[in-house]
């Protein structure tokens, strides 16, 4: 908790600002932060750069930030774009905008119906896409539930308890068009209950696996149920 008597910084214009400790940042104009800042909410309606770590229990980006360090924040709600050099560490995230960390990043909740580019590894209890995505490293999390929209997404690895990736509407008449154009694209998934559309994998691992329609898979190695979508590829099965 904030301390008392800690004052709110409001930027209507444009200009070079000190950083440390605030109640409350709001950028309406062009401001850049010159050290580390922390503050209770940061909410960015122009354009911002901090050139330090930032740390917030809420950030708002509903323009432009670029954050030069790492982030550490309880809650952050994404309706522009967001550049983190650093790593990230945010407890429940929702981008609706664009979100791009140049390191890796830990949450609880993270909720993409924009666009999210992670260069490193995303960590996490609940994963929900409903936009598009490039992970270069892994991503685990207890549950993962893809809904491939609009693009393909990626990620370098993919892990975890409850795995869902599904194309919408994948299972209706436009499904021949949308396999075409909605890919999720991966080296190796392990879970213990997997479900897969529309998903190019080298290695499928797990407990129970089902694979739907617009898939290819080079390998599939199983321990339980095994199901596959006559309209998808697998070169070899393996029940272990």
């Amino acid at each position: 908790m904030m301390e008392t008597g800690i004052s709110n910084l409001t930027i209507n214009g444009s200009g070079s600002y000190g950083g440390g400790l605030y109640r409350k940042v709001k950028v309406n104009g062009e401001a850049s932060v010159t050290d580390h800042l922390e503050c209770q909410a940061f909410t960015i309606m122009g354009r911002s750069k901090v050139e330090g770590n930032t740390k917030a229990e809420t950030l708002s980006v509903y323009g432009e930030a670029e954050l030069n360090g790492d982030l550490k924040a309880e809650k952050v709600k994404i309706y522009g774009s967001c550049l983190i050099q650093g790593d990230a560490v945010i407890k429940e995230s929702k981008v609706r905008g664009s979100l791009d960390i140049n390191g890796s990043y830990q949450g609880e909740q993270v909720e993409v119906k924009g666009g999210l580019t992670v260069r490193g590894d995303v960590e996490a209890e609940v994963f929900s896409s409903q936009g598009q995505f490039q992970i270069d490293g892994l991503l685990n999390a207890e549950e993962v539930n893809v809904s491939l929209r609009y693009d393909h997404s990626f990620a370098g690895e993919i892990g975890g308890k409850r795995i869902s990736i599904r194309a919408k509407g994948g299972l209706g008449e436009m499904f021949q068009l949308k396999k075409s154009m909605l890919q999720m694209k991966t080296s190796v998934i392990e879970g213990d209950e997997i479900y897969l559309e529309c998903t190019t994998a080298e290695v499928v691992r797990g407990r129970n696996i089902e694979i739907g329609p617009g898939c290819e898979i080079n390998i599939i190695e199983h321990q339980g149920i095994y199901k596959k979508s006559k309209d998808s590829i697998v070169h070899e099965e393996r029940k272990s």
